[in-house]
């Protein structure tokens, strides 16, 4: 009975929200209506007011952006400074959240260049704070410190109370963010007085938030918590749904540096879901690098490289979309000034007409005929030089938009940079923290030579009873996708060493490796062709026994005498697009002396490109170099490798990822 009565209850609320949401659809229509018939400013009014309406009532960022287009648009036809300056800003507004942050402050940048030259101070200012707030989201605090400084100014000159709080407020977030923690506080703190004073909850809730970011960075927690649970307290209460994402994921922050970070990726990864729902892509941009942060403490490497590739990637993504937006809307205000140039030089051109039609007929006589001629002539130089000014100074507003965009761009390229850095910091994690086992061997190394920051090549080593295992994979491609692939080997190794204790045979290894990864891609039911050359070595000092085996990935081995031997992979790898073949691999199992050596190479050593006539190494020169270095201690011989390959390879770019493993048996 109560299930049916919540079902009826829940339908209930839904037919609710449906009437409401076609409500707002209708008013929006009229408005619309209104719009069509409706002239000069008044049109501009109607316009940017349909556009409000669908960015607040109907949550609707695309409408509400088609709407603020074309209200710049119809204000730079009627060449009216004060409309063009308002709708640039609003636009500007919209773009940014949108995440197309570079092309909001090209708007934003004109709005606040317009209102200087007007000299209204309520809209340059208010243009000033959102130039701020962009220069905040682009990640450029400097900048945005610069232009908190500047609103903080304006706003106390005018005797705003409000403009003054959130003054203080993006003063304090930019301090934060450069990390002058104590300086923030006291902005902030500032601000929270005169916003509590004007009982402003909006203002409030954030203020609060940028306290328990300050604090949180401070390492107080205890203030952290109390200040995010006032945001959280008034974020519920005025049903601000962005406010309510944004204290969620800081909170699961706070749980992180508080320890438990259960509790802490439950939060956070909620926050992200349903910031995916509202399509905040910023900020779920951002819960992906806390995610990152969390898994990474929780020495969960791999989900922490996850959540760090998802998060450059929406990076990336949030860039093409502005890029996109841009190149259309720039068209559309393109468009609207040059029609608008267009017509003012027709009048012009029809204004001229008249006055020739006038002074022939007027003048009979040569001589006055001549001056007037000499008259026009005079004019159309005139206008030529002007309009001749006017072109340049287009092309140096062009250029400088150019390089504005340039400086973005690279700084766009640092922060990518960074985020694939931060990767390669993850894999290194992964990797070294399996290298302590082997340092039982006493004489090994591991060459780890990217082509990229990050590297499609891989190590595995663990040890169990006395018996040594070694991997080494050269998996599929280069950069951010190889190293997905390298860090999925390097889990599925760990998962099947740990949870089947009776696979210990390097072949059943790989066959299993094999179907897990096929599994865990799906490949029966996609596309996706990736996978793994690979080597897999137990070593057994009692027994004096190494048992391999090997998918196109052959093991190398000289003996003390130099001796050298390489021991044959099987012919297919570990997943790839030869799937309907049933995989088969064998165990050789030798057994050695004190002091012979394996090595275990992916192909980008013998495949780099160099040398006189810049060919490649090749598996032949590799071979007796390792023969011949044999006796050196592994430490010179990794000297040694490392010198002959940069000797080669000269100025040459690197062709692929190069890994080698040497290990001295015991």
């Amino acid at each position: 009975m109560y299930a049916q009565l919540d079902s009826t209850y829940s339908e209930g609320v839904e037919v609710e929200k449906d009437r409401k949401i076609k409500q707002k659809e209708k008013e929006a229509e009229q408005l619309i209506l209104q719009a069509k018939s409706a002239k000069s400013i008044k049109k501009v009014e109607l316009l940017v007011e349909i556009s409000n309406f669908y960015r607040r009532q109907l949550r609707d960022s695309e409408k509400a952006l088609e709407y603020a287009t074309l209200a710049v648009k119809e204000a730079t036809e009627i060449r009216d400074s004060f409309w063009i300056a308002k709708t640039s800003i609003h636009a500007g507004v919209i773009h940014r959240n949108q995440g197309e942050s570079d092309f909001a402050l090209t708007l934003l940048l004109r709005g606040v260049s317009i209102a200087e030259e007007l000299g209204n101070d309520s809209l340059q200012t208010d243009a000033i704070h959102k130039v701020a707030v962009t220069y905040l989201l682009m990640r450029d605090y400097e900048q945005s410190y610069k232009y908190s400084i500047k609103e903080e100014k304006l706003w106390r000159e005018m005797g705003s109370e409000y403009g003054f709080a959130s003054a203080l407020n993006l003063k304090g977030i930019s301090l934060i963010y450069l990390k002058r923690f104590d300086e923030a506080i006291e902005p902030i703190e500032q601000g929270l007085v005169i916003a509590e004073k004007l009982e402003d909850e909006d203002l409030m809730y954030k203020l609060y938030f940028n306290l328990a970011d300050a604090y949180l960075k401070k390492e107080d927690l205890g203030k952290a918590t109390s200040y995010i649970s006032k945001s959280s307290e008034i974020t519920t209460r005025i049903n601000d749904n962005y406010g309510n994402l944004v204290n969620m994921i800081k909170l699961g922050e706070i749980y992180a540096a508080k320890g438990d970070l259960s509790k802490a990726i439950n939060t956070v990864e909620e926050g992200v879901d349903l910031a995916q729902k509202f399509r905040y892509a910023a900020l779920v941009r951002n819960g992906h690098e806390a995610l990152r942060d969390i898994y990474f403490r929780a020495g969960d490497y791999k989900k922490a490289f996850e959540n760090q590739a998802i998060a450059t990637i929406m990076n990336d993504s949030l860039s093409n979309i502005s890029r996109k937006h841009q190149v259309a809307n720039m068209q559309t205000y393109y468009e609207s000034e040059r029609k608008a140039k267009e017509n003012q030089l027709l009048r012009e051109e029809s204004k001229n007409k008249s006055l020739t039609i006038y002074l022939v007929s007027a003048i009979t006589i040569i001589a006055l005929l001549l001056v007037a001629l000499f008259v026009y002539s005079a004019q159309i130089k005139k206008k030529t030089i002007i309009r001749l000014r006017s072109q340049n100074d287009e092309i140096r507003s062009v250029y400088e938009k150019m390089s504005k965009q340039t400086a973005i761009i690279e700084s766009n390229n640092v922060t990518l940079k960074q985020s694939i850095n931060y990767a390669r910091l993850i894999q290194n994690a992964v990797q070294v923290n399996t290298t302590s086992i082997f340092d039982e061997l006493n004489d090994y190394f591991v060459i780890d030579r990217p082509r990229d920051i990050v590297s499609g090549d891989g190590y595995w080593f663990e040890e169990r009873e006395g018996e040594f295992y070694v991997a080494l994979a050269d998996c599929t491609g280069h950069g951010i996708p190889g190293a997905f692939m390298s860090i999925l080997c390097n889990s599925l190794l760990q998962d099947i060493f740990a949870s089947q204790a009776g696979v210990r045979s390097p072949a059943q290894m790989l066959l299993e490796l094999h179907n897990r990864l096929l599994n865990h891609l799906h490949k029966q039911a996609t596309n996706i062709q990736d996978g793994m050359d690979i080597a897999i070595c137990r070593i057994n000092t009692k027994e004096k026994a190494i048992t391999y085996a090997g998918a196109k990935q052959p093991m190398l081995y000289v003996d003390k005498d130099g001796e050298f031997n390489r021991f044959k992979a099987g012919a297919l790898p570990i997943g790839g697009h030869e799937l309907k073949i049933k995989r088969k691999y064998e165990d050789i199992t030798i057994y050695y002396q004190v002091g012979d050596t394996i090595y275990l190479a992916s192909d980008g050593y013998q495949d780099q490109f160099g040398g006189k006539n810049d060919k490649k190494f090749m598996t032949k020169r590799l071979y007796t170099m390792l023969s011949q270095i044999h006796k050196m201690p592994l430490q010179k011989q990794k000297i040694h490798i490392e010198n002959q390959l940069e000797k080669w390879q000269a100025n040459n770019s690197q062709t692929d990822d190069i890994m080698m493993i040497g290990i001295r048996l015991l």
